[in-house]
C-alpha cells in the first residue's frame, strides 16, 4: 500500500503545481477541473482505506475553506 500512497502524494503535488500555474494564468476553468481531480483522488484514497486527513487539509487550503480561528485577544 505504501507505493499507492506515494503515488497519491506525487499526484497531489503535481496537481498543486498545476493549480498554482492555472491561478497565475487566471484560468478559472482549469482551476475548477484540477480541484475536481484533487477531490477524486481524495475519494479514491478514502475508499482504499488511506488516511486522507492531510489530503483534505490540502484541498481545504486550495479551495480557501480553511476555518477562521478568532484571535483570543479580541
Amino acid at each position: 500500500m505504501r507505493g499507492f500512497e506515494t503515488a497519491l502524494d506525487e499526484r497531489i503535488a503535481e496537481l498543486r503545481q498545476k493549480l498554482a500555474e492555472a491561478r497565475a494564468d487566471e484560468d478559472e476553468h482549469l482551476v475548477d477541473v484540477l480541484l475536481q481531480q484533487l477531490e477524486t483522488l481524495i475519494d479514491v484514497a478514502s475508499r482504499s482505506d488511506v488516511d486522507t486527513t492531510q489530503m483534505e487539509a490540502v484541498l481545504a487550503a486550495e479551495t480557501g475553506t480553511l476555518p477562521i480561528i478568532p484571535d483570543p485577544q479580541t
